[in-house]
């Protein structure tokens, strides 16, 4: 089985998990419209809106799911068993990345869509979000979403699960900086911000691509608790 085809039985793996959780789906749902609304309302503009809550939505419902794909199956055990199959460590890590970072871009853009409407709905025109936001939307908010997942669960599979506590609330803070400034609307989003977002998120989803070639199963192993 070639390495795709082993990532690909991974992320099919998570996504089903993940659909089949009613709790952690509505935990999700209920970020994506509460953060929808309030941003509807609060942001300085339609652009800014999707621009910040994409990337806001995404990063803390990925932060719930890369819970589920990584912390979950070391608490319960299941990790071991999968460590044992035949695929190898970095298919199974970026699998689950793939499988937690599909349905967490996808409330990410029914939230983008929530957005839109109810700032129709508020302001009786109609808006839509410029190019550079829909680019923003379809390019850089999954490699994102992606490289946060990723950073997560490697920490994950590092470390034990009293210091991921720690560490998955310092990683989500960590991508705060990148969220808030088009929030309180100091940022204007133009070509150059869309660029450099996404030169951003390709270098730390590579860098802990890269990283993840050195976790090995025993250390994954001594830290389940």
């Amino acid at each position: 089985m070639s390495s795709m085809n082993m990532t690909l039985v991974v992320a099919r793996k998570e996504i089903k998990n993940i659909i089949k959780n009613k709790g952690l789906l509505v935990g999700s749902a209920w970020i994506g419209g509460s953060f929808g609304i309030l941003f509807s309302t609060q942001a300085s503009s339609l652009d800014n809106a999707v621009f910040s809550m994409a990337l806001l939505v995404g990063v803390l419902v990925g932060y719930m799911f890369s819970g589920q794909v990584f912390m979950r199956e070391k608490r319960q055990r299941v990790i071991e068993t999968l460590l044992c199959t035949p695929l190898n460590l970095k298919s199974i890590w970026f699998g689950k990345v793939v499988g937690a970072t599909i349905p967490a871009y996808l409330i990410s853009l029914l939230t983008v869509a929530l957005v839109t409407i109810v700032s129709n709905i508020m302001l009786h025109s109609l808006l839509f979000p410029s190019v550079v936001i829909l680019t923003h939307i379809l390019v850089v908010v999954p490699v994102f979403i992606a490289s946060a997942i990723g950073l997560m669960g490697f920490c994950q599979f590092l470390f034990g699960m009293r210091e991921n506590k720690i560490i998955g609330y310092l990683i989500v803070l960590g991508y705060f900086p990148f969220i808030i400034p088009s929030i309180i609307g100091s940022l204007v989003v133009s070509w150059v911000e869309v660029v450099v977002y996404l030169c951003v998120s390709v270098l730390l989803l590579a860098l802990t691509t890269y990283l993840s070639r050195y976790l090995s199963k025993e250390k994954i192993v001594t830290t389940i608790e």
